[in-house]
């Protein structure tokens, strides 16, 4: 059986093939099942996932309710954050359609950010990449709903960021 190689798309695409089948062998792929939980919202996660197959609900609860925040498919990845700030995550992530999941730890991640920094750099390049495009989408969302934190609301007419529109 040949080695993986990590599909050039997302955060990878920065990689080249011989960067892909190094960082491929950092982490292990992982099949996933139609309503597994890959991700818990308030739950540590400490791995990055690159998705090979399948499609993923993202969401979050809110004021007592479940919402959907996005899908995410093949050459998306899942849990970024955790590799740059570990700690409890902020959405749950579902298996919606069977498919496979590449993922590597944040041990693993920095012993292959060591071992191959201009690889590495590719990387976080590719996720940063992601990361900001999610801001830029994220602000996107505030400012067309007019959305403020809490402690702005005070001072304003503008809808406090707990109350959502119906």
């Amino acid at each position: 059986m040949a080695d993986l190689i990590l599909p050039r798309t997302g955060i990878l695409s920065f990689m080249d093939d011989e960067s892909r089948e190094r960082f491929a062998s950092y982490g292990s792929v992982e099949p996933t099942t139609v309503g597994q939980v890959i991700i818990r919202e308030n739950v540590t996660n400490l791995n990055l996932y690159v998705v090979l197959s399948g499609s993923y609900k993202v969401s979050t609860q809110a004021t007592g309710q479940d919402v959907h925040l996005d899908d995410v498919g093949a050459g998306d990845c899942l849990g970024e954050v955790a590799v740059f700030q570990p700690g409890v995550t902020s959405a749950t992530v579902t298996c919606i359609v069977a498919g496979e999941l590449w993922h590597i730890d944040v041990q693993h991640l920095q012993q292959f950010l060591t071992d191959w920094p201009h690889a590495g750099c590719a990387a976080v390049l590719g996720i940063n990449t992601l990361l900001s495009r999610r801001l830029k989408r994220a602000n996107s969302v505030i400012r067309s709903h007019q959305i403020l934190p809490t402690f702005l609301s005070v001072r304003t007419k503008k809808r406090p960021a707990y109350v959502t529109q119906g």
